[in-house]
């Protein structure tokens, strides 16, 4: 797999982080309501959020990107 520089990296990302690369234009505590929505809207993976954790994990971030979509 070959990446491009605007491609972003598969790595663990902090949740607000995270939510920021897909809602970039709002501050992080609103990005990640509005992340947490999405993704306990899908029932794949609703299970993320359970575990309390504030880091996302590669193969979680993984999950996240297939279900999602790359955030540009």
């Amino acid at each position: 797999m070959t990446t491009t520089p605007t491609a972003t990296p598969l790595r663990s990302y902090g949740r607000m982080e995270l939510a920021q690369l897909y809602f970039p234009n709002i501050c992080g505590r609103a990005a990640w309501r509005k992340f947490k929505d999405f993704v306990a809207d899908d029932p794949a993976l609703s299970p993320l959020l359970a575990t309390g954790h504030r880091t996302f994990m590669p193969a979680e971030v993984d999950r996240i990107f297939q279900a999602l979509g790359r955030p540009l």
